[in-house]
């Protein structure tokens, strides 16, 4: 490893990472911090390295809050540790091991950081770039995942970056939940990719968001419950297409009402019919018991009752 040097230097000399994607700070936690500083100062020295580009000034590479804090308090100096210029992949591996496995980074900023990773390396193996980087594989997946997102998207997505949680509009487990409904539609149902494209599905998603229409984010997961009952033969696979386009143009239908609507009761009948099977399965062993419980034939009846009632009034013939 290179040599460390410890100096006092000021916030003034110090620049912003060249490689490092917009890093985004919670205004909050930011004010937190300046507070902290202010009655204690910095205890933690900035990790940096002399600027080869530029005489007498420093990069950094670890100690961006407590840098912006500094500079906004008026520090004249603040504690560094210099270490040697690193090379551009190195650099950028190595604020990997140093930021995002503190989680001071967003999804979003992790996302761009591996995107310029894979641009350098050419390298876009999961398991390699969680080996690089030290995320996990989970994390490596829903970051490009994220990255699959129209550039239009990331956009908003890092526009809100810096606010409360619960202050984001463009959260990115909603476009984690758009992702993944988008694909189960386009792989299981392509009469609607046939009809809408991929960003504008996504687009119209992300307005249900914006217009309030939207409850939870996790209402897209019955999306996959429509594609399902698309595939079944209890509802009319045209009548789903027709209500999934619904979905899709309409920014004030929201997926819990359409699968409600439509769905609901075919997902129902599929369940149903699983565990039938698994009945007839458990009634198939007892064939050769030597005798039944009271309580097993009296609902073995109730149910020869409710089975002979249901299938009166049904329409099909088997």
């Amino acid at each position: 490893m290179a040599a460390v040097t410890k100096r006092e230097i000021a916030p003034g000399a110090i620049r912003q990472n060249p490689h490092n994607p917009r890093l985004y700070f919670n205004d909050e936690k930011l004010d937190q911090l300046r507070t902290s500083l202010q009655e204690k100062g910095i205890l933690v020295p900035l990790i940096v390295y002399e600027n080869p580009g530029e005489a007498g000034t420093f990069v950094l590479m670890d100690g961006e809050r407590r840098w912006r804090s500094a500079r906004d308090l008026g520090f004249d100096s603040v504690p560094v540790q210099v270490i040697s210029p690193p090379g551009d992949v190195e650099n950028l591996v190595q604020m990997f091991n140093i930021h995002s496995v503190r989680e001071e980074w967003s999804l979003v900023a992790i996302a761009l950081a591996l995107k310029e990773l894979m641009e350098m390396t050419g390298e876009e193996r999961e398991g390699r770039l969680a080996e690089m980087t030290g995320l996990t594989r989970s994390t490596v997946r829903r970051a490009k995942r994220l990255l699959s997102l129209p550039a239009e998207e990331i956009e908003r997505i890092q526009e809100e970056a810096h606010l409360d949680r619960n202050d984001q509009i463009h959260r990115v487990d909603l476009y984690l939940e758009i992702e993944r409904a988008e694909s189960v539609l386009r792989r299981s149902i392509p009469e609607i990719e046939d009809r809408f494209p991929r960003d504008v599905v996504i687009r119209q998603f992300a307005r249900k968001r914006e217009e309030g229409s939207l409850r939870n984010v996790t209402d897209f997961r019955d999306v996959s419950k429509l594609a399902a009952a698309a595939a079944s033969d209890v509802v009319d696979r045209g009548r789903i297409v027709r209500a999934v386009s619904s979905l899709i143009e309409d920014v004030n239908v929201n997926p819990p009402e359409v699968y409600e609507q439509v769905a609901a009761f075919a997902v129902q009948q599929q369940e149903l019919a699983r565990r039938v099977g698994l009945l007839t399965e458990g009634l198939e062993q007892l064939e050769n018991a030597p005798e039944l419980s009271p309580t097993l034939v009296k609902r073995l009846r109730i149910l020869r009752g409710r089975i002979d009632e249901l299938l009166k009034h049904s329409s099909g013939d088997d």
